[in-house]
């Protein structure tokens, strides 16, 4: 079986030969992992390690222009924001819009084009992996994140009950140019792209950043428009990034479209694997849950294999899972137990 057969045959509730697995991490801990285990690069690492999915990644973002006359650099969203403060009394951060501002304001406002960045590369970096692993990725576009970029986190959590036409119209800007980026960024892959990947933090270690009903009211109808546009127009699966406890909302993201939810960090509340799993798992697929908050930095190595036995051994004949840690390795997990993590699955085929 190959890995791309593999990821997509357990995404589709199938039994595999083993369980697919995937590898996100800091930088440093894979220069570390490189030396250990005397491979050339990344690449040949994640062959060692048994990794069956490859990341296409694109920077939607554009660079900062300036400084102006007054030493503000400008970023794309319109926020001006000076590198040193002189000492002057004006504010060291301006965003792009005020308690003032007025949804003509928004819409008068001068957004990015999409057609500013370069898409020649995203083809290239298919065909390097396409057939052979499952290819996934594509624009972040954490338009949650980057209203309160744009318009300032406190005002945005006043503005949805205050000002909620102007945060309307601030988001259906930021996603109107990330679909179209996202777009153009599906048309150069050209068919080589399996699994779409989309960003956005809904979730605290405790439930979710805003309640339900503002999720939906605000956030789930831009949203669905990337997973309309993967799935529907271009025949990817769709995969949901969202750290945190989410659990409130996952009956939504899957009469949505999503397929995948990932991290699953299962410190966060209701986010146990086991119960996801139970609840969720006839119709929803897993990425992630090998705990980097407790078992991965502070266990042994025989505790990362129990937990990696556990996922194995609850989804073996029902396939929905992939192999991953609930966030990127980070400097603070020791190599043996990552090298663990990956050696326990490869036994378990």
């Amino acid at each position: 079986m190959t890995p791309h057969e593999r990821v997509m045959l357990a995404i589709d509730h199938k039994a595999t030969d083993r369980t697919p697995a995937d590898y996100e991490a800091h930088r440093g801990v894979t220069d570390r992992l490189v030396e250990r285990l005397g491979v050339a690069d990344r690449e040949e690492l994640l062959q060692a390690l048994g990794v069956d999915m490859r990341r296409i990644r694109f920077n939607y973002m554009q660079p900062e222009v300036g400084p102006d006359a007054d030493g503000y650099m400008r970023n794309m969203w319109g926020v001006r924001k000076r590198q040193a403060d002189p000492g002057d009394g004006v504010p060291h951060k301006l965003y792009a819009f005020t308690a003032q501002s007025t949804v003509d304001d928004v819409h008068a406002h001068p957004w990015p084009d999409p057609d500013a960045l370069d898409y020649s590369g995203v083809r290239a970096d298919c065909e390097r992996y396409y057939g052979t692993y499952a290819t996934y990725g594509g624009p972040w576009s954490p338009f949650f994140h980057e209203v309160g970029w744009t318009i300032g986190d406190e005002n945005f959590l006043v503005w949805m009950t205050t000002k909620p036409d102007v945060v309307d119209a601030v988001i259906e800007h930021i996603v109107d140019y990330e679909i179209e980026v996202t777009r153009r960024f599906l048309d150069a892959a050209d068919g080589m792209l399996d699994i779409a990947y989309v960003g956005n933090d809904f979730g605290t270690q405790r439930g979710l950043f805003i309640s339900p009903e503002m999720w939906s009211r605000f956030i789930r109808k831009p949203l669905k428009r990337f997973f309309d546009l993967y799935s529907h127009e271009y025949g990817c699966k769709v995969m949901k990034h969202s750290c945190g406890s989410v659990r409130g909302i996952i009956p939504l993201l899957i009469e949505d479209g999503v397929d995948i939810l990932d991290p699953i960090q299962p410190a966060a509340a209701g986010m146990d694997l086991a119960g996801l799993v139970r609840d969720f798992g006839d119709c929803l697929s897993f990425h992630g849950g090998v705990d980097t908050q407790r078992t991965l930095p502070f266990g042994t190595v025989e505790d990362v294999r129990a937990e990696v036995r556990s996922y194995i051994e609850m989804t073996r004949e029902r396939g929905g899972y992939i192999l991953c840690a609930s966030q990127e390795f980070i400097e603070d997990i020791p190599l043996e137990n990552i090298l663990a993590m990956y050696d326990e699955n490869r036994r378990n085929g």
